[in-house]
């Protein structure tokens, strides 16, 4: 599938971990990320079932491909990907934990806030990221908006960031912005 671009706006608060969380949660309620369909066939069988017979595909999957050098596969993948089936979906961490190979193509992808850039985590746009996207340390909110509409994105893949928008000396949004998914 590929990773996305997503964002996501909130309204301004000084805690930048609750504010991500309320992104994260209207982001879920809304919908507005990717939901794969669940896998029932693992839900169907025990873990060791399920493991040997993802192992057999693979391997014939192997022995097409490479011949008779191919190795053997390792359950591992398979494991936690049973693992993940047996989740119940209920919130944006459960949707997450239901996917662990392809993320959910949106903020909800990102779990805290970290100083710099980090993998799972959204940090501020550093201050010259800021400078060049907008030529000062408070943008406004029309500004922010124009940026992500050309181009401005959340680090690396799997990172995110965010910007305080303003609203003439007063912070009116806060935009987390990145991009996620496999």
């Amino acid at each position: 599938m590929g990773a996305s671009s997503w964002s996501r706006k909130v309204p301004y608060q000084a805690d930048i971990a609750a504010a991500l969380q309320q992104a994260r949660e209207e982001a879920y309620q809304e919908g507005d990320c990717y939901r794969a369909e669940p896998n029932l066939r693992a839900r169907q069988m025990s873990e060791q079932e399920y493991a040997a017979a993802s192992v057999a595909e693979m391997r014939e999957g192997f022995l097409a491909a490479f011949g008779e050098d191919a190795g053997d596969p390792d359950d591992g993948l398979a494991r936690e990907e049973w693992h993940a089936a047996q989740i119940d979906v209920v919130d944006p961490d459960t949707l997450l934990a239901s996917q662990p190979f392809s993320g959910t193509h949106s903020v909800i992808d990102m779990t805290g806030v970290a100083d710099r850039p980090e993998g799972g985590r959204v940090a501020p746009l550093p201050d010259d990221e800021l400078d060049r996207w907008f030529g000062t340390r408070r943008p406004d909110v029309a500004a922010v908006e124009r940026a992500l509409g050309e181009g401005l994105s959340g680090f690396e893949r799997w990172h995110g960031a965010y910007v305080v928008g303003y609203d003439g000396d007063r912070p009116e949004s806060i935009y987390f912005f990145g991009w996620s998914g496999d």
